[in-house]
Formats: C-alpha cells, sequence, structure tokens
C-alpha cells in the first residue's frame, strides 16, 4: 500500500511539473528577435580607437613613463626606509617613556613637529600630480600631445620634488632616532 501510494505521488508530481512547462503559450521573443533587422553597433569601433589612441600616447610618452616608473620606485625605497625607522622609533619612544627621559621626548616632538610639516606638503604635492594626470589624459583623448607633454614633465617634477621631501623625512627621522637613543 505504501509502494502504491508512493508511485501515485510521484506520478502526479511529475504531471504537473510536465504540464506547467507545456502549458506556457507560444513565446513571442524568438519570433521578435529573428523579425527585426540585425543592426552592426558603432560601440566595438569606438573601443578600438580608443585603444588605438592609448597605443599612439604610450609610444609618445615612452620615455616618461620610464622615468614615472622610476620616480615610483625610488619612492616606494625611500617609504620602506621610513617604516624601518618608525619601526626603530617606536621601540625608542618606549623606552625613552618608561626611563621618564623627557628632555629627549621634548626635543623628539619638535623634530616630528617638522615631519608633519613635511607630511603636509608631500600630500598637497600629490594633489598637483592628480590634477596634472587628469589634464594629462584629457589632453592625450583630445590628441593634444604638445600640450600632454607639458602635464607629464610637470608630473614627473613633482614626483621627484616629493622624493626630495621623503628624503628629508628620512634626515629627520635619523635626528629623531639620534635624539633617543
Amino acid at each position: 500500500m505504501k509502494k502504491l501510494l508512493t508511485f501515485l505521488l510521484v506520478g502526479v508530481m511529475l504531471l504537473t511539473i510536465a504540464g506547467g512547462a507545456f502549458a506556457e503559450g507560444p513565446n513571442n521573443f524568438a519570433r521578435d528577435f529573428s523579425e527585426k533587422p540585425f543592426k552592426l553597433s558603432e560601440k566595438p569601433f569606438e573601443i578600438r580607437a580608443r585603444e588605438n589612441l592609448r597605443f599612439e600616447a604610450m609610444k609618445e610618452f615612452k620615455d616618461e613613463l620610464h622615468k614615472i616608473n622610476q620616480l615610483r620606485i625610488e619612492r616606494l625605497s625611500l617609504r620602506m626606509q621610513i617604516i624601518e625607522k618608525h619601526d626603530t622609533l617606536l621601540d625608542l619612544y618606549i623606552e625613552a617613556r618608561e626611563n621618564g627621559n623627557v628632555e629627549a621626548l621634548k626635543e623628539a616632538r619638535e623634530v616630528r613637529k617638522q615631519v608633519r610639516e613635511i607630511n603636509r606638503e608631500i600630500k598637497d604635492l600629490f594633489k598637483q600630480i592628480r590634477s596634472e594626470r587628469k589634464a594629462f589624459r584629457e589632453d592625450v583623448k583630445n590628441n593634444d600631445f604638445d600640450s600632454a607633454r607639458e602635464h607629464i614633465n610637470k608630473v614627473i617634477e613633482l614626483k621627484t620634488l616629493i622624493n626630495e621631501k621623503i628624503s628629508e623625512k628620512i634626515v629627520l627621522l635619523d635626528e629623531v632616532i639620534d635624539i633617543l637613543s
């Protein structure tokens, strides 16, 4: 009896599923799609034109882009030095604080104010780089390579200046390390 009831329920379920699938009326989507004329989109051609423009810009500014990458590598190596110095400073601050070396902490605080000022200057330089890059991209998009060259050279100058500021910051951090040692 249980087997018969199970087979009966399975049969009813299969009929309802199959009936629901075939009960749907004819679909007009396929007919509408086949009757519409096929129109080629303009977008792939626009994308190719942009890629070609980008390739031309890369060819035109290859040396400048290499210089920017070199400056970035230099900046990142300087950042690694700063991180190592911050790690050393952490230990020295803890030691000076535990020993109650108030004078050294005050001297270090004065030097840290100079470091904060350099950080503000670096932040402003990065904002200038952002605006110069935006102007560079616009000029490349408008095929104005002469003006774009001025903007990318300005970016190189600003990145060089940032690296100099970071080097100054490293010197100041060395000074703080000497004070706290």
